[in-house]
């Protein structure tokens, strides 16, 4: 659906077809969809026909009802990380290499002369 150049009514006429149309592809009738949603078959009703919004609450319901709850990975992506956490995580990152690499000098005996190359 290309919503550019519609009003929110008609996309909200439009996502009911969709959902509409994805319980009768799974043979369901509107008040076993409902009722397995936990919604009235009123509610379901004003989703299908986009006639009033629903509530968000209740959209979740009736994705879930229709085993299609994944699907909002796809309408709306999880946001890549802000570059001032990738700033943090790589000093994080970095102050636990430093440590790491600092602890295997730690087995020094103070008393020992300093290791040289060759005879001086």
């Amino acid at each position: 659906m290309n919503t550019a150049h519609l009003n929110d009514q008609k996309i909200l006429e439009g996502l009911g077809e969709r959902f509409k149309a994805t319980r009768l592809s799974q043979n369901i009738t509107m008040s076993e969809l409902a009722e397995t949603a936990g919604i009235t078959e009123r509610t379901l009703y004003n989703l299908e026909n986009g006639s009033k919004s629903v509530g968000l609450l209740n959209v979740i319901a009736v994705l879930r009802a229709l085993g299609k709850l994944d699907e909002l990975d796809h309408f709306l992506p999880a946001p890549p990380p802000r570059a001032e956490a990738l700033v943090k995580i790589e000093k994080l990152q970095a102050q636990t290499r430093q440590r790491a690499s600092g602890s295997r000098h730690r087995h020094h005996r103070k008393d020992k002369e300093p290791w040289h190359w060759g005879e001086e």
